[in-house]
């Protein structure tokens, strides 16, 4: 087959890999994949990388009809069977340039985007009628999407993030057993919890008072994160690491993470690291909320609660942490094994193509 995929990623996050994984499998199944990404973002880069087709387009907005004539073009000229849209700014864009070429149209929602009034009217249109199917990354959006734009069940697919969880086999234990360390994998923006988790530190650390933090990601938050951890008189207790790309590798200088989001499809760095082993404290405004039993393979609080989720830290790290992150981590071989998923989405978009 020929998929078209679209992304408007400025930053690398879990939905841009969660793309780059699905392309790069389903090129090694014999497909043809082809993305449509924007000028100079992150997935251009590691796509021109591997040596992997792309093309740029800004539409600038989410209706800006001018660049469609360029979109159809490429669905034609590259024999395209299925555009499948990852990204908000190509919702609209996508689902109509298919349907000018005959061509089925999946829209992926990585994380939910709740509509009041009329917006959710324009997004029943979206939704239910411009797109040939809707795929969910979790249970929980699936479940906001039929009570939210009246779709009908059988419109809506869930099919997880995959990833390769052998890569993350020979990770065993942190390096420092004098401490214990926590860690955020996270794009430091607003809207991750961030600030809650901060928030959290002290408490963190009155019950686990060998307790040390570590702050993973860019972005324009880590000042104001950095100026709050010395107010706090934590400073020496916290390590801001900045971009990494050896996750694996940070991963196992970690005891446990936490994934603060009050709001997340399905946290691909939570993911990671369940199938490193370490255990997740998330909380239950994600998709992980379908996933997570709390000390069974990780926890659940509730968001934008800096006191419950010291107190859900405290907990997990007091219980046989290592027992729950092994859960944790068959859970993922279980559900979020990259094969597996990409099975699934072979299954589905070849039913499209068939039905079309």
């Amino acid at each position: 087959m020929n998929i078209l995929f679209f992304d408007a990623t400025r930053e690398w996050s879990g939905g841009a890999n969660r793309l780059f994984l699905f392309s790069k499998e389903l090129v090694k199944r014999g497909h043809n994949v082809l993305v449509c990404t924007l000028p100079g973002n992150e997935m251009s880069k590691r796509l021109a990388k591997d040596e992997m087709p792309f093309f740029n387009i800004d539409p600038r907005s989410d209706i800006n009809l001018l660049v469609a004539p360029e979109i159809i073009r490429k669905i034609r000229e590259h024999h395209i069977d299925i555009i499948d849209i990852h990204s908000p700014r190509f919702y609209w864009l996508g689902t109509i340039s298919a349907r000018v070429c005959g061509k089925p149209a999946i829209i992926t929602r990585n994380v939910p985007f709740r509509k009041k009034g009329f917006k959710r009217q324009l997004n029943h249109l979206l939704y239910g009628m411009l797109a040939n199917r809707v795929v969910a990354i979790s249970d929980k959006i699936k479940r906001e999407l039929l009570v939210d734009y009246w779709l009908e069940e059988r419109h809506v697919d869930v099919i997880y993030d995959g990833l390769d969880t052998a890569i993350f086999d020979i990770q065993t234990s942190a390096s420092d057993k004098s401490r214990i360390t926590i860690g955020v994998l996270s794009r430091l923006v607003y809207g991750k919890g961030l600030e809650s988790f901060v928030e959290a530190m002290p408490g963190i650390v009155q019950q686990i008072p060998n307790a040390r933090f570590v702050i993973a990601g860019s972005g324009p938050l880590k000042d104001i994160l950095r100026q709050r951890v010395v107010d706090l008189d934590l400073d020496s207790k916290v390590a801001f690491t900045g971009f990494r790309q050896d996750v694996p590798q940070l991963l196992s200088e970690l005891d446990i993470t936490v994934n603060p989001s009050p709001e997340e499809g399905m946290s691909m760095s939570a993911l990671e690291s369940m199938a490193s082993g370490r255990p997740v404290v998330a909380t239950s405004g994600g998709g992980l909320v379908d996933i997570i039993t709390t000390l069974e393979n990780g926890v659940i609080v509730s968001p934008n609660d800096p006191a419950e989720l010291a107190q859900g830290v405290a907990c997990l790290l007091q219980a046989d942490y290592h027992a729950i992150g092994a859960k944790a981590k068959q859970i993922t071989k279980e559900k979020f094994e990259l094969n597996r998923i990409i099975d699934q989405y072979e299954a589905l978009v070849s039913s499209l193509v068939k039905q079309n």
